[in-house]
Order: C-alpha cells, then structure tokens, then sequence
C-alpha cells in the first residue's frame, strides 16, 4: 500500500502535484497544518496528525466534521508532526511513503525530512516537490534502485553517514564501489547520459536528488 504524507510546507505548485499524487496513493495522512490546507487544495485527507500548534483555531473540530480521523498530540513531545504521520500510515499498512509539501526554506526543517525518509527505508521514501524528486536507497533493503531519467539530467547522490560500495551506472561520472564519506560532495550535480541509470550501495544509506522538471 502506497501511503502520501503531505508535510505543512507547500510552495508554488504544491496544490497540483498533492492532487496528482493523492489520485494515485491508497492513503493520505497530513501533519499539521497541512490538513486544512489538503482540504483547500481539493484533497481531503484520510487522517491528520500532529500537535496543530501551526494550524488555524477550531482546525481539529473543522476536520473531525470533514470525517477525517484526527489524531492529536502534546506540543512536548519527542517526534515532529512528520514522524506522527509517518508512523500512522505504517501502523495503517503501509509499504511505500511518498512525502511531499515538506521541505522549505528552513534547511533544519529539510534536514529533518530527510532524517525521516532515511529512518524509514524500509518503506522505499520518495520525496516528490514541485522543484525535486529524492529517493533513499539503503543496503540491505533495495540497494540497487534503477531510475528512467532523460539523458543529461542533473542527479546529485549523498552519503547519509559513511556509505560503502556506491556504484553508479549511466552516468557521466561513474562510480565503483566507492566509499562516500557523510554529504561528500563527490556525488554532487552528476549527469545522466543514458536513459536508464543505477545507483547501488552495500554499506550504508545514500540520498539520490534530480530536479523535479526533468
């Protein structure tokens, strides 16, 4: 079951692609804010969690009557609203996350999707923005991903913590199981140059990035 976690930082575009990929994911679960602001844009969410701190006065009662479960939470806790939403749509079935409307110009707040999507491998994390697509690619789980991209698009691939064994296969730059030391920019703003690439790893877990318009 594919589960969209919509995070409360939307930009320009967001409203379109969430409706894109609501029509194709078997759950919707936002965090926060982000629920009133699925509703607006055309999406009602299946369940909203979070502490509502950033959402507007009376949003709990508003989506209780939308028929969306709600589920709140103590402002002092140990888990971003992300987490929460997370973790519901893996106690819900969940076997595939694609997260989106959730990073921003605040790079704490990014970093911190990023810290969940890779503390979630195991359900193959895709962070689709209207400006990028991400995906997490961890050893042990799906350590080889093949991606269909046109050729001479841009991909930067990151170590999350040291990785080992990296390889990458239809690039301008190759890689053979390569040691990635933690955001080594090594594997930053390389190009495709065929129409289907690789990016393998055997130790460790690697951040995959193209920007969304390719």
């Amino acid at each position: 079951m594919q589960a969209l976690i919509v995070g409360a930082a939307p930009v320009l575009g967001s409203d379109v692609l969430v409706r894109e990929l609501a029509a194709v994911c078997d759950l919707v679960v936002a965090a926060d804010a982000a629920a009133e602001w699925c509703i607006a844009a055309g999406v009602t969410p299946d369940i909203a969690v979070g502490d509502f701190d950033s959402a507007l006065p009376g949003a709990v009662e508003r989506l209780s009557q939308a028929h969306v479960d709600v589920r709140r939470f103590s402002a002092e806790k140990n888990k971003s609203d992300l987490d929460l939403a997370v973790d519901a749509a893996r106690a819900a079935g969940a076997t595939e996350l694609v997260l989106s409307a959730c990073t921003s110009a605040r790079l704490d707040h990014t970093l911190g999707t990023v810290g969940t999507a890779a503390a979630n491998a195991d359900l193959h994390p895709v962070i689709r923005e209207p400006h990028l697509n991400a995906w997490v690619i961890a050893s042990g789980l799906h350590g080889c991903t093949r991606l269909a991209l046109p050729p001479r698009t841009t991909v930067s691939v990151f170590a999350l913590g040291e990785a080992r064994g990296v390889t990458l296969g239809g690039f301008r730059y190759a890689l053979n199981r390569a040691t990635l030391g933690p955001l080594s920019s090594r594997g930053l703003s390389n190009v495709s140059v065929e129409d289907e690439v690789t990016v393998s790893v055997e130790s460790g877990t690697l951040l995959v990035i193209t920007s969304r318009d390719t």
